[in-house]
C-alpha cells in the first residue's frame, strides 16, 4: 500500500507540473495520500495538484479540508518567512555582513507560490561576524538554539526557524564525501556572485546552486535518507533552468564524487515526474525510489542505522555481530572528529574527555534512555544478511 501510495503521489505531482489529466480511479486511498504527502512535506503541493487536476471533488470532505488547511498554512508561512528574511537581511546590510540565501530559488520553481513547504530558512554568511549576527537575531526576539556547533547556528522564534551557515559542510572522518565537500566549499565566497545592488547580498550561479543542492541532497540521502520533496526540488529546478551548463556541472560533480548520484537522480526524477506515466523503472531506480519514499522528509533512524552499519562493514557482505558491536561502541565513544562538531570544548581540551564520557553516559541513560534502548534494539534485531 505504501509503495502504491508513493507512486500515486508522484503521478499526481507530475500531472500538476505538466498540466495533464489524471483519473480519479488512480487514487484509491485519499487518507493514505494525505499521510504520505504530509510526511514528505508535500501536502500543500498535492493539494494544489488535486485542485488543478479536478480531483479534489473526489476527495472525502474531511480529508479535502486537511489538504486545503495544509496549503493555506504553507502559503501563509512562506509569506511570513519571506518578509522576516527581508528584515534580517536588511539588518545584516546595515552592519556590513555579507550573506547568501540558499533556498529562496527553490520556492520560485514550484508551479504555485507557497506550495514548497519550508521548515526553516538557510542563509550563508560571513563566519567571522557570527557575534554580530547573534546580536541581530536576539534583538529580533530569537532564541539561540545552537551557536558555535556544527556548520550552522540555529535561531528560533515561532513560527520562524533560521539556520545561519558559517560553513556549508564540515569534514567528518566517518564519511569521505563530507570531507571532500568541506574542502570544495572551504573558500565558498570565491564561488559566489555579488548581487546587482549596493547591499551585501551574494548568490550562486544557477549551475553552482544546482551543484550545492545535489551535494546537500546526497549528504542526507547517504545517511538517514531524504524524501520525495528533495527529488521534486531537483526536477523542478532543472526544468526551470533549461540552459544549465551541462559540461561545467559534469566537471564539478566529478570533483565531489557525485557523478553517479547526479545521473541517477536526474534519470529517476525525469521518469517519475515527467509527462509519461506510468514510468518504466530499472531495478536500481526502484531501489532508489523505495529508499527515498520510505525516508520521509528528514530521514529515519532505521535508515541511519542501515547506512552506518554498511559503512562500518566496509563491503556488501552480511552485517555481522562484530559490526553491530562496533556501531554500539562508537555511539558510546565517538570518533575524535565527532567532538570537533558536537563538543568543541572537549575537542580543544582533550583532558576533559573522561568527564564528558561520564556525562554522556548519564545523559544517555536518564535523559535519552528510552530512545537509546530503542536504537540499540533496532541494531541488534537487524538480520545478518
Amino acid at each position: 500500500m505504501a509503495k502504491r501510495t508513493s507512486e500515486t503521489l508522484c503521478r499526481l505531482l507530475a500531472a500538476w507540473v505538466h498540466g495533464v489529466a489524471l483519473e480519479a480511479a488512480d487514487i484509491s486511498d485519499f487518507e493514505a495520500l494525505f499521510q504520505t504527502a504530509d510526511r514528505h512535506l508535500l501536502s500543500a503541493a498535492v493539494c494544489a495538484a488535486l485542485e488543478q487536476t479536478g480531483l479534489m471533488g473526489d476527495c472525502p470532505p474531511e480529508i479535502a479540508k486537511r489538504f486545503r488547511e495544509a496549503k493555506a498554512r504553507s502559503i501563509r508561512k512562506t509569506i511570513l518567512m519571506d518578509a522576516e528574511r527581508g528584515k534580517i537581511l536588511e539588518a545584516m546590510d546595515e552592519k556590513g555582513i555579507w550573506y547568501a540565501p540558499l533556498k529562496v530559488a527553490v520556492n520560485t520553481v514550484y508551479p504555485q507560490y507557497g506550495t514548497r513547504r519550508f521548515a526553516d530558512n538557510d542563509i550563508l554568511f560571513d563566519a567571522e561576524r557570527w557575534r554580530a549576527v547573534r546580536d541581530i537575531m536576539e534583538t529580533r526576539g530569537y532564541k539561540a538554539e545552537s551557536v558555535g556547533k556544527g556548520a550552522n547556528d540555529v535561531y528560533y522564534k515561532p513560527p520562524y526557524n533560521f539556520e545561519m551557515h558559517r560553513k556549508l559542510f564540515l569534514a567528518d572522518g566517518r564519511r569521505d564525501f563530507l570531507s571532500v565537500c568541506a574542502d570544495y566549499y572551504e573558500d565558498v565566497k570565491t564561488r559566489l556572485i555579488k548581487d546587482e545592488d549596493d547591499r551585501c547580498g551574494y548568490h550562486f550561479s544557477d549551475e553552482d546552486l544546482y551543484i550545492y543542492f545535489l551535494a546537500h541532497a546526497y549528504k542526507h540521502y547517504g545517511d538517514s535518507g531524504t524524501g520525495l520533496r528533495t527529488l521534486l526540488d531537483l526536477y523542478l529546478y532543472r526544468r526551470a533552468k533549461p540552459d544549465l551548463d551541462a559540461a561545467y556541472i559534469a566537471e564539478e560533480v566529478q570533483k565531489l564524487g557525485l557523478e553517479d548520484f547526479e545521473a541517477a537522480s536526474r534519470t529517476l526524477t525525469e521518469k517519475i515526474f515527467g509527462p509519461a506515466s506510468p514510468p518504466a523503472l530499472t531495478e536500481k531506480e526502484r531501489d532508489m525510489l523505495r529508499w527515498v519514499a520510505s525516508s520521509g522528509a528528514y530521514g529515519t533512524t532505521a535508515h541511519h542505522i542501515e547506512a552506518e552499519l554498511r559503512r562500518l562493514q566496509n563491503g556488501d557482505g552480511p552485517v555481522t555481530a562484530r559490526t553491530k558491536m562496533k556501531y554500539l561502541l562508537r555511539r558510546l565513544f565517538p570518533e575524535w572528529s565527532w567532538y570537533s562538531v558536537n563538543a568543541p570544548f572537549v575537542y580543544r581540551h582533550r583532558w576533559t574527555v573522561p568527564f564528558y564520557w561520564a556525562y554522556r553516559l548519564g545523559r544517555g541513560v536518564f535523559v535519552k534512555g528510552r530512545r537509546n534502548l530503542r536504537e540499540a534494539g533496532m541494531v541488534c534485531a537487524r538480520r545478518e544478511r
